[in-house]
């Protein structure tokens, strides 16, 4: 990690690892559990856990694309599979791909590259690079939070003790 021009970006890839492996360990848990799929109200990513899991990966190697696209330097050295169901009984080999993928490309990266530009992420909000990279981190975060909730009883109907 000593290549890195920023510490600030070598921290969020570090950071960006980390919640990977809290959200694979809450996933192989919420996979081994056969528990009901979080309500989504029609979202296509939420139509069965293989199409979630693979929604998680693809934003993975999407913050990472829009970033070197930004930048002017374009990354297409990963994996460009955009369906779900293809991703999936290879997922973890897949995420370990764009995460060397991060470290690859992302050392470069200088603080000055981080703000005040801001640039129209792909679902139309303005972003700074610091904070697409901050998004990153704390996707996989969100999704484990999400299934964790599932995986845990709820206080609500837990009997009281005597």
């Amino acid at each position: 990690m000593n290549d890195f021009k920023s510490r600030a970006v070598m921290s969020l890839v570090e950071l960006h690892e980390q919640e990977w492996r809290r959200f694979w360990e809450t996933w192989d848990r919420f996979v081994a559990a056969g528990a009901p799929m979080p309500d989504a109200r029609g979202d296509a990513d939420y139509q069965s856990p293989n199409h979630l899991v693979g929604h998680v990966a693809r934003a993975a190697r999407g913050y990472l694309t829009w970033i070197g696209e930004q930048l002017g330097r374009p990354v297409k050295d990963v994996d460009p599979e955009t369906d779900s169901l293809k991703i999936a009984p290879r997922v973890k080999e897949f995420v370990a791909e764009v995460l060397a993928a991060w470290r690859r490309h992302l050392p470069a990266v200088v603080d000055a590259d981080l703000e005040p530009a801001t640039y129209k992420s792909r679902w139309g909000t303005p972003m700074t690079i610091e904070a697409m990279l901050e998004h990153a981190v704390v996707h996989p975060m969100r999704h484990r939070i999400q299934l964790e909730r599932i995986l845990k009883p709820s206080v609500d109907s837990r009997q009281p003790t005597a």
